[in-house]
């Protein structure tokens, strides 16, 4: 590039400028002068021309230079054979680092008691999915087979009840894990799934309860069984022991107050938000999903 361009500075300086303004008698000092430096531009660019072609070459030279050179393999030493651990060695070390890893691990006794039988205290600590994990697991040790909605929009139902050797439902179930009272707007809901599967049963498992006549009265019209969290209770207890065994260890295993995404399936994350904490999905922002703290 440096060479071309001594070569075109010094046509141009040299007959190119001469050329253009040799008609104006004005300018004959620019072309004198124009004709007799055409040599000091082309010189400039060659010499950066030069230069240039010396650095690549050095660095040509000291890349060639860095690049190792290849040896001849050496057979890898025979490693002293280690002596087998002891009751009292290397085996009591390892087992002093296990303990001193857990001790660095965060405890969770205080945000997960330890569960040993069914209390309203204990259902009280389900997430929501855990809830309905829990209502799928009681029908199902109940003899019926149950099929369910693994997670997204459920319908307006989260469990669907049949017996063995029959196709068609023989009930409905809805769950809700709030911390506040069942209105009579969700029970007619449950009330329309119903009329629209041509079910005539439906169960509404309400962990707090619900509120006002209208309730009652909806739920007797449409033959729905409304259940509060003490008589949930009521009915686990009333399963054999081995049952309620089964149930408890299901319902409480593993991260049971960690709310689920309704969307994903997923466990959520504790976020910060402008009106105060919330829980949100791990996949934001695709999933906006977000629940209050307090759920």
């Amino acid at each position: 590039m440096s060479a071309a361009l001594a070569v075109g500075a010094y046509i141009v300086f040299r007959g190119v400028l001469p050329a253009a303004f040799a008609s104006n008698p004005f300018l004959a000092g620019i072309v004198m002068m124009s004709q007799s430096m055409a040599w000091v531009p082309a010189t400039m660019f060659a010499f950066l021309g030069l230069l240039s072609f010396i650095r690549e070459r050095r660095q040509k030279g000291g890349s060639a230079a860095e690049k190792p050179q290849p040896t001849a393999r050496r057979p890898p030493a025979r490693q002293p054979r280690q002596p087998r651990p002891t009751a009292s060695g290397p085996r009591q070390q390892d087992s002093a680092s296990a303990k001193s890893a857990d001790s660095r691990r965060p405890t969770s006794s205080a945000e997960k008691p330890e569960i040993n039988s069914w209390t309203l205290d204990a259902l009280k600590l389900l997430e929501w999915k855990r809830f309905e994990l829990l209502c799928v697991g009681y029908y199902e040790a109940m003899g019926f087979t149950v099929k369910t909605v693994p997670h997204g929009p459920d319908g307006g139902i989260d469990a669907t009840l049949y017996k063995a050797g029959l196709d068609a439902p023989v009930a409905v179930v809805q769950c809700k894990a709030w911390n506040k009272p069942v209105k009579v707007e969700q029970v007619r809901a449950l009330a329309g799934v119903m009329h629209e599967h041509n079910v005539r049963r439906g169960v509404f498992w309400s962990l707090s309860g619900y509120v006002g006549r209208p309730v009652q009265e909806s739920a007797e019209r449409s033959g729905i069984q409304l259940l509060d969290g003490p008589a949930i209770i009521e009915r686990i207890r009333a399963l054999d022991q081995y049952k309620q065994s089964t149930l408890l260890a299901q319902a409480f295993k593993g991260d049971y107050r960690t709310p689920t995404c309704a969307a994903c399936g997923v466990k959520m994350v504790e976020r910060e938000g402008k009106a105060g904490p919330f829980w949100g999905c791990i996949n934001y922002p695709p999933c906006r999903v977000r629940l209050p703290r307090a759920v």
